[in-house]
């Protein structure tokens, strides 16, 4: 019952939100949606599939690192699959990441399976550094051109402040966590969390610790995070805005906006981030001037080319006729192809 009634109540939520910004922009909405530009909408389309490519490139940079055979392709596929099902199953982008930690653990030898599982740890980290980053450094240019009389959008702000410093702080711990080993209480709180977990905890310690050697890796990935991932799918929604409104000029403030509305969207509240997503780009649009027709029909476009290229995922999950294949044999000790 539990799985069945806790997707059933998120996607509640999410057609909940929808509705009330549908209700109270009805009038300017309908007008918005007939003036739309598609040209606009198919290069958000096309920047949208660039994103996608360079969260797969980010997560190939760390299989590389751990020495796990997958191609480009093979990331790329897999980086789809994961993205269609955190669309229709419970969890969100967690769920979609454990459906690629599967796929991926069925593929490489057993000796590979818990480094290339904590490679999609990584690369969530990385990515999660990232947004924060681009909205905490966005922000000061933006700021001045939001309505912060308004309640509602200076709440938005500080949520945005205290959110993403949090974020990255507790990055910080993760990647420095063998400082704080010198405070007795980190330690027994350590030695707590493998009694519970059966040593998984500091499986995961020695694995992080395993990424100190490539700090260089690591800054491409965060560099890639920030620019690639979140600045072009920040790009993507200003084209969007762009075909909605022919007169928006606001390139800062959209990409802030798409930031913070994927901020919220992380959380597992709705599937896919559907709702708070549109929520919070909504606002951020209309408190520096758009109009509310326009600025919902931008924010649920936005969302429409995010479910289409989710659904697109379906087939590279319907096509991929690896994903049963026997896992690949890894590199035998002390050959020529061990020493490469």
């Amino acid at each position: 019952m539990k799985k069945i009634v806790v997707p059933l109540m998120k996607l509640a939520v999410a057609a909940a939100i929808v509705a009330v910004l549908i209700v109270r922009n009805s009038d300017g909405l309908l007008a918005a949606f007939r003036s739309i530009h598609p040209g606009w909408l198919t290069a958000a389309f096309l920047l949208y599939g660039v994103h996608i490519y360079a969260n797969a490139w980010r997560w190939h940079l760390l299989l590389r690192v751990r020495g796990i055979s997958c191609s480009h392709f093979e990331a790329f596929s897999l980086t789809m699959q994961s993205f269609f099902f955190s669309l229709v199953i419970p969890g969100g982008a967690i769920g979609g990441d454990l459906v690629r930690i599967g796929f991926l653990t069925a593929r490489v030898p057993k000796e590979q399976k818990f480094s290339g599982a904590f490679t999609i740890l990584m690369d969530r980290f990385t990515g999660m550094i990232g947004i924060f980053l681009v909205a905490l450094l966005m922000l000061p240019f933006c700021v001045r051109y939001l309505d912060l009389e308004s309640a509602l959008t200076r709440a938005l702000v500080w949520v945005l402040i205290a959110g993403s410093v949090a974020g990255l702080l507790a990055a910080g711990v993760v990647f420095y966590h063998h400082h704080l080993e010198k405070l007795t209480l980190y330690r027994r709180l350590c030695s707590f969390a493998d009694r519970f977990s059966g040593g998984m905890f500091s499986r995961v310690a020695e694995a992080i610790d395993s990424y100190r050697g490539n700090r260089k890796e690591i800054l491409i990935c965060i560099a890639a995070s920030m620019i690639l991932v979140n600045v072009v799918l920040g790009v993507a929604g200003f084209f969007v805005a762009c075909g909605v409104d022919p007169g928006w000029r606001e390139g800062g403030i959209s990409i802030e906006a798409v930031t913070l509305g994927n901020i919220a969207g992380l959380l597992p509240l709705t599937p896919s981030g559907v709702g708070a997503r549109d929520f919070f780009i909504k606002t951020i649009l209309q408190s520096a001037g758009m109009d509310g027709g326009k600025a919902l029909a931008t924010a649920l476009c936005f969302t429409m080319i995010i479910i289409a290229f989710n659904l697109l995922g379906g087939l590279f999950f319907v096509f991929d006729g690896r994903r049963h294949a026997s896992p690949r044999p890894g590199p035998v000790p002390g050959t020529s192809q061990d020493r490469e």
